[in-house]
C-alpha cells in the first residue's frame, strides 16, 4: 500500500515538474539575445517580476545596482531581450505574494560569433519602418536572425563538429512547428532556437543522390517542414540519356566526363531536380522526379550539331506545395519554366514557359524568353491564389530584376496573365552599374498585410518590403567589412576575395512567431 501511495504522489507531481524548470539553466552559454525565461510557480503568487543585471554577481547589492532589464508577467515565463553578445548576465525572479519573495541569483552568458560581430558584419538599414518594428528576418549569408533595426538577435551555432566559419546555409527559416530548418553544406537539419542540438537530420545518402558519391551535394535550394510534420526537400539525380547519334571523336574527348558508351551506344549524363518527402524517421515516402517528367519532353528537341543534347541541367531551383489544394509548383531556372503538378499524384496540370521547338536547330538561344520571367528564383501562391516569384531577368542584361505576380489560367489552359510587376530598386546609378547580372538567388515572401518582402539575391543581397502600390516601406543592405580596402562591401560583392555568397534567400517572422520559436511551440498554439 505504501508503494502505491508513493506511485500516486509521483504521478500527480510529474505534470507540475514540467512547469518547475528554470531557464536559462545556470551557467548557460547562449547564441541569442532574445531569451525565454521560465521559473517555478509558487502558491498565492499574483504576478512575477524578472530582473536582469549586466555582469556576473553573487552579491545582492551589486546585482541590484546593475539591473538593466525589468519585465513583469502574470505567467511563470516571459520572453526578454538582453543588449549584447559576448556578455555575462545575472538574473532572478521576484514573486508578488502576500510576502514578497525573491529567487536566488542565476547566471548565463551570450556567446560571440563573427556573424554577429558588428565590426565585421552588419545589416545597414536604408529605410526604417515603424510599421514592421516587431518583425524579424532570417538572412542566410549572415547566418543570423535580425530585428528590423538591423541588430542581430540569434546566430547559427556550429554543428557536427563544423565551426561556424565552415558552415554554408541555404533556405534558412522557421518551420510552422516552432523549429529552425536549413540546408547546411548540402545536408538538411532541423534545430531548436534555444539549443545547438540537432532535432532531426535527413539521410546523408538517399535515392536523390543516384549517381553521386558525395554526401555534401545531395540537397539544394529548398527545404520545408510540412503541416503533417513531414519534411520536403529539393535534390538531384544524374541519369544517362541515350544520344540520338554518336558524337565525333573530338566531342567525345572534350565531354568524356558526361558521355559513356555501352554496347556501341552513346549516353549523355543529364542533371535533373527531384523533390523528396521524408517522414519523421527519415524514411522517403514520396518523390517527384525531374528525369521522369522530362524523359519524353521537348528537351529532346535541343540537339546541337555535335550530337550533344543542349540542355544538360534544367536547374530546378524552387518548389512550393499548396497543401490545401494538393498541388505543387516547381521552378526551372535555366529553361525559364514553372510547372504545376498534382500532389501526391504527380499529374502535370500546367506548364508556364516556352517549350523547345520541334525543329532541330531552331531557337538556338539557350534562354527561352517567355515574355514574363527569365532565370527566375522562388515561386509561391499569394493569399488570393496568384503565382508570384523573383525574376532575375537575365535575358535582359541591361535590366534590373523584377518581382512578378501572375494570374493563373482556368483549368485546361496554360496562358498566364501578368497582373503586377516591380523593378527592384537600387540606391544609385553607380550601384546599378556595379551589380551586373543577377543570375542566382533571390526570393519573395508575402506578408500578412499583402506587402511583399524581397531578397534581391545575387551579389547584391538587398532586402526590402514593398506594398501593392509599389511603395518601398523598409529596406536594408547586408554588408561585410573588407579589411583590405577598409570599407564596407555588400556581403558577397567580391567573391574572388573570399567574401560570402550574398543573401541567397531571406525570410520574415512576426513577434508572435518569434515567441513560438523561443518556446519551441507550433505557431498559433
Amino acid at each position: 500500500m505504501q508503494q502505491l501511495r508513493i506511485f500516486i504522489v509521483i504521478a500527480l507531481l510529474a505534470p507540475l515538474s514540467l512547469f518547475a524548470r528554470t531557464t536559462p539553466e545556470e551557467g548557460s552559454k547562449l547564441n541569442y539575445r532574445i531569451i525565454g525565461f521560465s521559473f517555478p510557480d509558487k502558491e498565492q503568487t499574483r504576478g512575477y517580476k524578472l530582473q536582469i543585471a549586466a555582469g556576473n554577481y553573487s552579491d545582492e547589492k551589486a546585482f541590484a545596482e546593475n539591473i538593466i532589464v525589468t519585465e513583469t508577467t502574470k505567467k511563470n515565463r516571459v520572453v526578454a531581450e538582453v543588449p549584447a553578445f559576448g556578455t555575462q548576465y545575472t538574473w532572478r525572479v521576484v514573486y508578488n505574494r502576500p510576502n514578497e519573495t525573491k529567487s536566488k541569483l542565476f547566471h548565463f552568458s551570450t556567446m560571440m560569433s563573427p556573424d554577429v560581430d558588428t565590426a565585421i558584419m552588419r545589416m545597414r538599414i536604408t529605410r526604417a519602418s515603424e510599421q514592421y518594428k516587431d518583425n524579424y528576418i532570417f538572412v542566410d549569408c549572415n547566418k543570423a536572425l535580425y530585428d528590423m533595426n538591423g541588430k542581430p538577435v540569434w546566430f547559427f551555432p556550429g554543428i557536427e563538429n563544423r565551426s561556424i566559419e565552415n558552415i554554408h546555409l541555404r533556405d534558412f527559416k522557421m518551420s510552422p512547428l516552432g523549429t529552425i530548418t536549413s540546408i547546411v553544406n548540402g545536408r538538411i537539419f532541423e534545430l531548436s532556437y534555444s539549443s545547438d542540438s540537432i532535432l532531426w537530420q535527413g539521410p546523408a545518402n538517399s535515392e536523390i543522390n543516384m549517381n553521386t558519391t558525395s554526401a555534401d551535394h545531395g540537397y539544394h535550394h529548398e527545404f520545408t517542414r510540412m503541416a503533417n510534420e513531414h519534411y520536403m526537400v529539393m535534390g538531384f539525380e544524374q541519369p544517362y540519356w541515350q544520344m540520338p547519334h554518336p558524337p565525333d571523336s573530338s566531342v567525345y574527348q572534350s565531354f568524356a566526363d558526361k558521355i559513356k558508351v555501352e554496347n556501341g551506344q552513346y549516353y549523355q549524363k543529364m542533371i535533373f531536380g527531384t523533390v523528396l518527402e521524408y517522414d519523421s524517421k527519415g524514411n522517403a515516402v514520396w518523390k517527384w522526379s525531374g528525369a521522369d517528367y522530362f524523359k519524353n519532353s521537348d528537351l529532346r528537341n535541343r540537339i546541337l550539331p555535335n550530337g550533344m543534347i543542349d540542355v544538360n541541367d534544367t536547374h530546378a531551383n524552387a518548389f512550393y506545395l499548396d497543401e490545401k489544394t494538393k498541388t505543387m509548383y516547381i521552378s526551372f531556372r535555366d529553361i525559364n519554366r514553372i510547372i504545376q503538378v498534382s500532389y501526391p499524384g504527380k499529374e502535370l496540370l500546367h506548364t508556364y514557359g516556352k517549350l523547345y521547338a520541334p525543329v532541330p536547330g531552331a531557337d538556338r538561344d539557350r534562354h527561352l524568353v517567355n515574355g514574363f520571367f527569365c532565370g527566375q528564383h522562388g515561386c509561391r501562391l499569394s493569399h488570393d491564389g496568384n503565382l508570384y516569384l523573383f525574376n532575375n531577368n537575365i535575358c535582359h542584361r541591361a535590366s534590373m530584376p523584377t518581382v512578378l505576380m501572375l494570374k493563373q489560367p482556368p483549368a485546361g489552359k496554360d496562358t498566364i496573365e501578368k497582373i503586377w510587376e516591380l523593378e527592384c530598386p537600387v540606391d544609385s546609378g553607380a550601384d546599378r552599374a556595379r551589380m551586373g547580372t543577377f543570375n542566382f538567388g533571390g526570393d519573395v515572401q508575402e506578408l500578412s498585410d499583402n506587402a511583399l518582402f524581397v531578397c534581391m539575391g545575387g551579389t547584391c543581397g538587398k532586402l526590402f518590403i514593398v506594398n501593392r502600390n509599389k511603395q518601398i516601406l523598409w529596406s536594408a543592405q547586408p554588408e561585410k567589412w573588407d579589411s583590405s580596402t577598409s570599407q564596407w562591401m555588400r556581403d558577397g560583392a567580391t567573391l574572388d576575395n573570399n567574401m560570402k555568397e550574398g543573401a541567397y534567400r531571406a525570410s520574415v517572422i512576426s513577434r508572435a512567431e518569434l515567441e513560438s520559436l523561443v518556446w519551441g511551440e507550433r505557431v498559433g498554439k
